[in-house]
């Protein structure tokens, strides 16, 4: 073998090296675009609610029973002696307070327009065909919050034209 040869073949060789770096960094090109494209999917189909541990259930039922509490303070104050109302206010205010500082939120659809994108769960309808928008006519259950995502979607009584 001259020396033309050797060079021949040490072109070649090195030719196949770089044609195989070439070919092994397109494919894990490939495999970031897949594992990009897997997460994209897992992500656009996560649940849109939070898995909560049975604490955190346990805080938002308390939510909602302190929800509960004050609309029967509100209907029950005018039979109420000022002392009796003053202090379950105060409690249920403390409650309030508690929920605020684990960043619990209730939300009360009452009288609210409706429309179609709203995180409701209906469960009935009724008719007024003196409105001209829909309109939610009362609250079952308020929608809970903690930390911002929704938790537990509000159940309403609707009232549409």
């Amino acid at each position: 073998m001259n020396h033309s040869q050797i060079y021949l073949i040490i072109i070649v060789v090195v030719a196949i090296i770089i044609a195989t770096v070439l070919i092994l960094l397109a494919f894990q090109r490939l495999l970031v675009a897949i594992s990009t494209v897997r997460l994209q999917v897992a992500r656009s189909v996560e649940p849109k609610f939070l898995e909560i541990s049975p604490e955190t259930n346990n805080l938002v039922d308390l939510a909602i029973e302190v929800w509960r509490l004050q609309k029967r303070l509100e209907k029950a104050q005018p039979d109420l002696k000022d002392d009796q109302a003053k202090a379950l206010q105060n409690s249920q205010a403390k409650l309030v307070r508690y929920l605020d500082r684990n960043d619990v939120k209730v939300t009360d659809y009452t009288d609210q327009k409706y429309n179609e994108g709203m995180n409701l769960e209906v469960l009935a309808v009724e008719k007024d065909a003196t409105l001209k928008q829909a309109v939610i006519k009362e609250t079952h259950e308020p929608a809970v919050t903690l930390k911002g995502k929704l938790i537990r979607k509000a159940k309403v009584i609707l009232l549409e034209p």
